[in-house]
């Protein structure tokens, strides 16, 4: 299941927790679907039907990306929970190149197959602060530029063991001080992730009108404790046709929140990409549904919401080139969810 990297809906507050807490789609369902999402009757009976639904959102910020998704499957809320949480399965994903779980504590076993995409080396080697083609901050281009080889016949290697070293080395140092750990990107000035994310999650009311418990979590760990939580880091190098590959870092959460009856969550939140997004926010939640005959099912309601760069428009219109990927990777993503 990939529900990483970006989530979101905006202003949905009351109407998805009236929707969430029946054990079965009540008429507070469609009204959210209908009046806050915008689906007509027949995006509503193809639901029903099993397809997948995907709406690219309005948002506020030119920079952000908003896509809602919805789609039911006929297997029980639990049943499917149990699933996901077959880590080794549940993030491998056709787009998905490599990835890899953090343990408690990480070590350099858990990265051992994250390498730096062949076309970014070069870039890598050029980097300077305010003009460089990958995120990373000014203390790293620095670092790179003093350490590395760069006319020695494996750069390649010496860059891919930095990155692999760099990445246990800043899961461990958010594990202990969270968001304060989280990185400033100097590619193109200085802008600090926490604050992307801060951004992303202030834009999501969902959260913090009926999840409190999960709102106070994101926004403080690890200093507020979530009872009940799966947590875990994983890094991950997914490709999409036509774009650069993305090696980002994720902090997931698996949740079934005491203030909505029938509903387990997934928060996915990005600590780390090195290419395109600022942040990106992740909200899944598997909701029961009613009986079909004696066959109990769910239905998965993702959104999904990034901050992008100062992406060009000219001569190519990269922002809406990733848009439209996004879209068509999340339908995707549903409709693997609905054969699995």
């Amino acid at each position: 299941m990939r529900v990483f990297t970006c989530a979101a809906l905006l202003g949905c507050g009351a109407a998805l927790s009236s929707a969430v807490h029946a054990q079965q789609p009540p008429a507070e369902l469609t009204t959210f679907l209908q009046q806050r999402i915008g689906l007509d009757r027949a995006q509503l009976a193809s639901i029903e039907r099993g397809d997948a639904i995907v709406k690219i959102l309005d948002t506020e910020n030119k920079r952000d990306v908003a896509v809602f998704g919805i789609i039911a499957v006929d297997v029980p809320r639990e049943s499917y929970v149990a699933r996901l949480q077959d880590l080794p399965s549940s993030l491998r994903t056709p787009t998905r190149a490599r990835f890899g779980i953090f343990h408690v504590p990480a070590t350099a076993a858990d990265v051992e197959s994250a390498t730096v995409a062949a076309q970014d080396v070069a870039d890598v080697k050029h980097c300077r602060p305010g003009d460089c083609k990958i995120k990373m901050p000014a203390t790293d281009m620095q670092r790179l530029h003093a350490e590395i080889d760069w006319s020695a016949a494996d750069a390649g290697n010496q860059l891919d063991a930095y990155v692999r070293r760099r990445l246990v080395e800043y899961v461990t140092d958010y594990r202990t001080r969270g968001d304060s750990a989280m990185l400033v990107y100097d590619d193109r000035g200085g802008v600090h992730a926490s604050d992307a994310f801060a951004a992303l999650l202030t834009q999501s009311p969902y959260v913090y009108q009926d999840i409190p418990s999960l709102r106070q979590y994101l926004a403080e760990y690890p200093h507020a404790p979530l009872d009940g939580a799966r947590e875990l880091l994983f890094w991950a190098d997914d490709s999409m046709s036509g774009v650069r590959p993305i090696l980002s870092v994720t902090h997931m959460v698996v949740y079934t929140p005491p203030e909505l009856s029938g509903v387990t969550v997934v928060a996915s939140k990005q600590i780390f990409a090195n290419h395109f997004f600022e942040g990106a926010f992740d909200l899944m939640a598997i909701i029961d549904r009613a009986s079909t005959g004696a066959k109990p099912g769910s239905y998965l309601v993702l959104l999904r919401r990034c901050r992008f760069d100062n992406l060009p428009t000219a001569p190519i219109n990269m922002r809406g080139k990733l848009v439209g990927k996004l879209g068509d990777q999340m339908r995707v993503d549903l409709e693997r969810q609905r054969v699995r």
